[in-house]
């Protein structure tokens, strides 16, 4: 991650990413190429570290700080209600029953100005919101997928795909898909480049 590597790319991609794992040097060089106008998808594990020594990551480029997910068990089949019209999750039903590992955050993104939630979660279609007893709900307001842009660039972020097979059920790969063309500007609207 330095600016002349990054420069020939339009977009990165995080893949369940966590931990600490950018230089000082390399996060100047990746928070200028966002915010210059590159796109970034972030995956699962990519905004679900508990504290991250870069705050710019979880509160500007995430948008929110996971504070964890629920165990025994762990994955558990949910429902997530769909708004919008996004390409990430064009054709993808209103309601999507998935199983997966339900992140919580320390807030909804929908809080914050320019944020656009594409996925909450149902919180009643899940039996267990506890990790340790501490309890994990979000109440209505959980969302899971969303958007936004930073600076000139596009931030995608889904909370989705601790499993690895979810990555061969077609649903899935659809908003993957979707959710990357968006950032390489190839499909949809927002973060306009002058």
């Amino acid at each position: 991650f330095s600016p002349e590597i990054l420069k020939r790319f339009d977009a990165v991609v995080f893949n369940n990413v966590s931990g600490d794992v950018f230089t000082p040097q390399q996060r100047v060089a990746f928070k200028a190429f966002i915010e210059n106008g590159g796109g970034f998808v972030g995956i699962h594990g990519s905004g679900g570290d508990p504290s991250y020594d870069w705050k710019w990551y979880v509160d500007e480029l995430i948008g929110a700080q996971f504070i964890g997910h629920p165990m025994k068990p762990k994955l558990q089949r949910g429902t997530l209600i769909l708004d919008g019209t996004h390409p990430a999750i064009a054709g993808l039903p209103a309601k999507w029953s998935r199983v997966d590992e339900w992140y919580s955050f320390d807030r909804s993104v929908r809080t914050k100005p320019g944020y656009t939630v594409l996925a909450t979660l149902d919180e009643a279609s899940y039996p267990n919101k506890t990790m340790f007893w501490k309890d994990l709900s979000m109440g209505k307001d959980h969302p899971v997928v969303w958007w936004h842009c930073q600076g000139k660039g596009r931030v995608f972020y889904s909370a989705l795909g601790h499993l690895p097979e979810a990555y061969a059920k077609p649903q899935y790969r659809a908003m993957l898909l979707g959710a990357t063309e968006w950032a390489l500007r190839l499909k949809g609207e927002g973060c306009e480049m002058p």
